[in-house]
């Protein structure tokens, strides 16, 4: 299916669609044509033509194609030989991907799976078990989908099959392009390309639909323009040739549909709702319900661009209503997404939030929490443009932590996916082993009269076995010490930020539940008679960058990067050793003191926002940022004597943050104390302590 979001992850790539001949050929000659013989009935023979002229049907009608391979499935499927039956597998498993009907396709490739093993057919195994690694990637489970296809690629790489390595090169593009790995993923597509032009007479992947990958790769890359002129070299080399080889309508509708996308994406709207309305034409004529749906909801993406709220919501109620005919979820939410959003511009709030909220439930229901994470941003951004601040901030807030919920499960499949490669490596490694070892036994039951009568030459012959037990056990020494060094290292990045390096938090709440285990006494700086007399205790100082998301829309989320890590770096220098200093999420960081005295406190804050605001960032491309933060502290034990933990502490240094961003920004404010009540709620007042940096600067507004 195609992309129906713009940052929608790339799905399958496996379409191969079926030119007659070859279906004969793959009959005739495929591995596994065991029992090809046609009967005295000539039953096989018949079901071999038909599949040949279902498949030529298939170019020219998808639906009707699949209709006649779901109605005629006894005709190919009940005595005729196997390769009857492979042929028809294969050929149902294309026309339901060609319809975007993935599930039904993956449920074919397990149908061959089993055929397949049952003969004995290694090639026709691993091919549908790629369909397994597509499945993975669709379920928003890249790094699973990766392992497998490295456990994939060393179990058959004995096939020697070009079919099967252009399809592992596709799955490999699909892999890189979905976690934004670009350049990864062309080296692959462009290998994939090179074996489908070299070897014209495979099954698959077919030249069409390696091009549409790398369209969509390029798009998603920012290069736009090489999209477009890959779609036009495609078809400007079809220009001339015979009618058979004219592209099939799926085909030209979804290169259409490619074109609007990155006409969209350089802002190129005229064109853009050209080449949609040309796919619209062809998907409406040819059924293609899929992709009439996808279509729909990028001229609803189109039209929210030009901020033409009602034509906006016009295209997305109609995605709505084809997206749930063909019951394709992804297109269903994109849709709700959309017309949400279009509400939003036309000022009705209330029920665009109805739309957009059911999304964001529906895609978190899923697990689809890069969606989830795009929508939040979004909504943040409309919500601000709205003037509700306050609410603005609380989905800018949950967006961080979907953020933080992400990093973890990054780390976490990374580590599954590291794993299962070493093992992939391992079982490789192992079967090498095990064939050494036999060769070695056939030589011993060969020549074992001789060695009975060559003393000599067996005792030399124990000695290479020792030897080469030896080497086996120095070599797995080494496997033992880098799988630790994994370890060690899986270990740092779990308690610390993979941008920054700085501390994370969960290395910080691992830290407060030792200090409340060992009731608060986390090593204090400082003697306890001095602590008690000065006030001394532990300090939380919770920062935020000023104006960061302007510095992410105008200079790209490279500088903002750029940015974090300079600000962290900052940090480090400015505070003691004893200190601890994270990233707190976002664009926030959080500097935890223990031993910090009440006359220390303002000293401490403003510290720290001297050392933001002392000297501005230089970019890599030479340009200049100024930038400042606001900041919210608070000392536990409060004044006050009264008993708050850690969290509350954090609740308390927010709210203190949130006053300093209304006050002006650029500015600290640290909690000397709370109006009596319970807890650290917004209804009680706070006691405020002004810090300003020495270079005050009022950023603009």
């Amino acid at each position: 299916m195609l992309d129906s979001l713009p940052s929608r992850r790339t799905t399958h790539a496996g379409r191969r669609p079926l030119a007659a001949l070859l279906l004969a050929v793959a009959m005739a000659s495929a591995p596994g044509a065991r029992g090809a013989v046609p009967g005295e009935d000539g039953r096989p023979v018949a079901a071999e033509l038909r599949l040949r002229a279902l498949a030529q049907l298939a170019e020219r009608s998808n639906p009707q194609a699949r209709a006649a391979l779901l109605q005629g499935a006894s005709e190919f499927t009940i005595g005729v030989p196997y390769s009857v039956q492979v042929a028809y597998l294969r050929l149902l498993r294309r026309v339901h991907v060609d319809a975007g009907q993935l599930r039904d396709a993956y449920a074919v490739d397990e149908r061959i799976i089993g055929l397949a093993g049952a003969e004995d057919d290694a090639l026709q195994v691993a091919l549908a078990s790629l369909g397994r690694v597509h499945k993975r990637l669709n379920d928003n489970d890249p790094a699973a989908a990766m392992a497998l296809l490295e456990s994939l690629n060393t179990r058959y790489k004995e096939l020697r099959s070009f079919e099967f390595e252009a399809n592992a090169e596709v799955a490999y593009g699909a892999i890189y392009n979905t976690t934004g790995q670009h350049d990864r993923a062309l080296a692959h597509y462009l290998r994939a390309l090179e074996l489908v032009q070299r070897y014209p007479a495979l099954w698959g992947p077919r030249e069409a639909d390696v091009r549409l990958a790398l369209a969509r790769l390029y798009v998603n890359s920012g290069n736009e323009h090489k999209a477009l002129d890959t779609m036009r070299a495609y078809r400007e080399g079809r220009e001339g040739r015979a009618s058979r080889d004219a592209i099939p309508p799926r085909v030209e509708a979804a290169m259409y549909f490619m074109d609007g996308r990155a006409h969209v994406s350089l802002n190129q709207l005229a064109p853009a709702h050209a080449a949609f309305n040309r796919a619209l034409a062809l998907a409406r004529k040819n059924e293609l319900r899929w992709l009439e749906a996808n279509v729909l909801g990028n001229v609803s993406d189109a039209w929210l661009k030009e901020q033409r709220y009602l034509d906006a919501e016009r295209a997305a109620r109609a995605a709505v209503a084809v997206a749930e005919d063909v019951k394709d979820q992804n297109a269903i939410q994109m849709a709700y997404a959309n017309l949400g959003f279009a509400l939003f511009g036309q000022g009705r709030m209330a029920e665009g939030a109805v739309y957009i909220d059911r999304t964001t439930a529906e895609l978190r229901k899923a697990d689809a929490m890069h969606a989830v994470s795009n929508i939040l941003a979004e909504k943040s951004v409309a919500l601000e443009k709205a003037g509700q601040y306050r609410q603005a901030l609380q989905t800018v807030r949950e967006r961080e932590q979907v953020q933080e919920t992400l990093s973890v499960e990054r780390r976490n499949k990374a580590f599954a996916a590291l794993q299962e490669q070493f093992n992939a490596k391992q079982r490789a490694a192992q079967i090498d082993r095990l064939r050494q070892e036999n060769a070695v036994k056939d030589a011993e039951l060969a020549n074992r009269n001789l060695r009975f009568a060559l003393a000599s030459l067996g005792a030399a012959l124990a000695l290479a076995l020792l030897g080469f037990v030896f080497m086996l056990y120095r070599k797995s020494q080494r496997t033992s010490r880098r799988l630790a060094e994994l370890n060690a290292e899986l270990a740092h990045r779990s308690a610390h930020d993979p941008l920054t390096g700085l501390f994370n938090r969960r290395s910080f709440v691992d830290l407060m539940q030792d200090r409340a285990l060992r009731g608060q006494a986390v090593a204090p700086a400082v003697p306890a008679k001095s602590a008690a007399a000065d006030g001394a205790g532990d300090c939380f100082t919770l920062l935020d960058i000023d104006h960061f998301k302007r510095i992410n829309d105008q200079h790209g989320h490279a500088a903002g990067d750029a940015v974090l890590v300079e600000v962290g770096r900052r940090l480090n220098e400015v505070v003691r050793e004893s200190d601890m200093v994270l990233r707190w999420g976002g664009e926030e960081f959080l500097v935890y003191s223990q031993g910090v005295t009440d006359a220390q406190r303002p000293l401490l804050v403003q510290r720290i926002l001297n050392a933001i605001a002392a000297a501005p960032v230089v970019l890599e491309d030479g340009s200049v940022l100024q930038v400042r933060a606001t900041a919210g502290a608070v000392s536990l034990p409060l004044a006050s004597n009264e008993a708050l933990g850690w969290e509350q502490a954090i609740a308390l240094a927010d709210r203190a943050l949130y006053k300093g961003k209304e006050a002006g920004r650029n500015r600290g404010f640290i909690v000397e104390g709370v109006s009596p009540g319970v807890g650290a709620g917004e209804d009680r007042k706070l006691s405020l302590h002004l810090v300003l940096p020495d270079m005050y600067w009022q950023p603009a507004q």
